[in-house]
């Protein structure tokens, strides 16, 4: 099972977003959220990491902290919950 972070302000508004794509994954996937001060302590057996967009000025600091991709959430997705969208996005960056 791939195992994928997603990263924001506090952690809050993810944790909501990470239950909609793991349902829209039918539970293939692990997403757990972190807030931006917390990450560094979850990062074993992460396949992926995803930003909220309100902290996406920190992608250069976070890439340089870890050695699996990172990339934002797309802004429309983000705002509207949009679990499906995002889990479409993560099928493409992972590759499957």
């Amino acid at each position: 099972m791939k195992k994928v972070m997603l990263i924001c302000n506090a952690g809050m508004s993810t944790g909501i977003l990470a239950k909609k794509i793991e349902a829209a994954s039918n539970n293939t996937l692990e997403v757990r959220a972190y807030s931006e001060a917390e990450y560094e302590d979850y990062l074993e057996g992460i396949d992926l990491i995803l930003i909220g967009p309100q902290i996406v000025f920190l992608m250069d600091n976070i890439k340089k902290n870890v050695s699996v991709p990172v990339e934002s959430i797309a802004p429309v997705k983000y705002g509207m919950m949009d679990g499906n969208g995002v889990y479409q996005d993560i099928i493409k960056l992972l590759g499957e």
